[in-house]
């Protein structure tokens, strides 16, 4: 297993793609590992016959521990035990077989179909060969409406298809995280891996470490709801989507110029407080198999238009978790907009090491008071939860004041700095 870098210390293997026996061409993908969140192939550094996995689907690989043996197709003869080099190689003798580490860079042959792993996944199960599909997503990516449309026309000699009966059987099993009721005639054991694995820790870690501090409020968007609405012409001759999430990205990271104490994190290990300088805010955006979270950096900094146009990208990167490991790091504050799945107020779990996070629940209209008046105003719940060890309710009550005031008088959002 290769040092990728970016301080991560091991991976997840999600699927092996090759097996003892196969025959491997350089850069072709033989493994999917899951780091930090983002799903990487790892690409053969070499051609010649698999002669050995080293670790089984679902094992945790260290960086140094052997992942995968390539032998040359020369016969083996007896050696001395292989000793570890850098990056993970093993040594031996010549005319033996190759212990040859994988590395991160590439992302396999040039002439491989673009899908991301749940595609490849899908068409597997479908019988499809991806190489007769014309891509339609992003870059010619294949996506899984591509594949299904070419379920009836998928080449038989290169990709058999499952029997009906393996198909069935496959789905009757529903994925982590999956809404979709599936007619279960007894309990069903779902292995808890990848992504689903990491965050469960992830949550368990925060609850345990973290008092965490909840606060609960309405914001008024009537002028923000109509301030997007003329920004859309604008927005979309530029070709960029002006969803509400850039302005909460933006309204955020203001407030929290205002508190900086609202962006600082606990440094368990020090005991000390770490105030941040910059304004990195990460948008959980919802994936099949669990939630993602890119990270515009230096938001209080960038133009209302700027931030749209990298969430855009970076929402589309992480639905087909091609999101780059860097995009999803330095982080000092997080938000969930889950308002387009209904949702209303909620306890968001802090992000470790940060110290807060906001959830942004589905505006409404309702009937308020305002100067003696019932009248009708399109609400927005906030959620904001705190790390106690940080703030007090004073924090935690003016940065939620500040946010308010904010995204009731949105034209601020669009002052560029200075």
């Amino acid at each position: 297993m290769p040092d990728i870098g970016e301080g991560i210390a091991e991976a997840e293997i999600i699927r092996w793609l090759v097996g003892p026996g196969d025959q491997v061409v350089e850069d072709q993908p033989v493994a999917e590992i899951e780091t930090d969140k983002a799903l990487v192939e790892m690409p053969s550094p070499t051609t010649g016959q698999v002669a050995e996995l080293c670790a089984p689907e679902g094992a945790m690989v260290q960086v140094g521990e052997r992942l995968i043996v390539i032998a040359d197709g020369a016969a083996p003869t007896p050696a001395e035990p292989a000793q570890a080099s850098d990056g993970g190689a093993a040594a031996t003798p010549a005319g033996s077989a190759h212990h040859t580490p994988l590395n991160a860079n590439g992302s396999g042959a040039q002439k491989r179909p673009l899908a991301t792993p749940a595609t490849r996944r899908l068409a597997r199960e479908l019988g499809v060969s991806l190489e007769a599909l014309v891509g339609t997503g992003p870059g010619g990516r294949i996506s899984d409406n591509d594949v299904r449309a070419g379920v009836h026309g998928a080449s038989q000699e290169t990709s058999a298809p499952l029997s009906a009966t393996a198909v069935a059987t496959e789905r009757s099993f529903p994925e982590a995280g999956s809404h979709q009721p599936v007619g279960l005639t007894e309990d069903q054991r779902i292995p808890v891996r990848g992504l689903r694995r990491r965050t469960a820790e992830a949550m368990v870690r925060a609850l345990r470490d973290i008092p965490h501090t909840v606060a609960m409020h309405h914001a008024d968007v009537g002028d923000l709801l109509a301030l997007r609405k003329s920004l859309l012409p604008s927005a979309e001759v530029k070709g960029i989507g002006l969803t509400l999430t850039p302005f909460l990205v933006k309204a955020t990271a203001l407030a929290l110029a205002q508190f900086p104490m609202a962006n600082a994190s606990f440094d368990d290990a020090a005991q000390e407080i770490i105030v941040r300088a910059r304004r990195n805010v990460g948008f959980a955006v919802n994936t099949p198999d669990g939630l993602v979270i890119p990270v515009v950096k230096d938001a209080d900094r960038k133009p209302l238009l700027a931030i749209a146009r990298e969430v855009e990208a970076l929402t589309a990167a992480a639905r087909t978790r091609t999101v780059a490991i860097e995009q999803m790091q330095e982080g000092t504050f997080t938000i969930s907009n889950h308002g387009p799945l209904g949702g209303n107020f909620g306890t968001p779990i802090i992000r470790a090491p940060e110290g807060g996070i906001l959830g942004f629940g589905r505006a409404t209209p309702q009937a308020v008071v305002r100067d003696g008046e019932i009248v009708a105003r399109t609400l927005l719940p906030i959620s904001y939860s705190a790390d106690h060890r940080l703030v007090d309710g004073d924090v935690v009550i003016g940065f939620c004041q500040a946010l308010i005031t904010l995204l009731e008088a949105p034209v601020q959002l669009l002052v560029e700095e200075g």
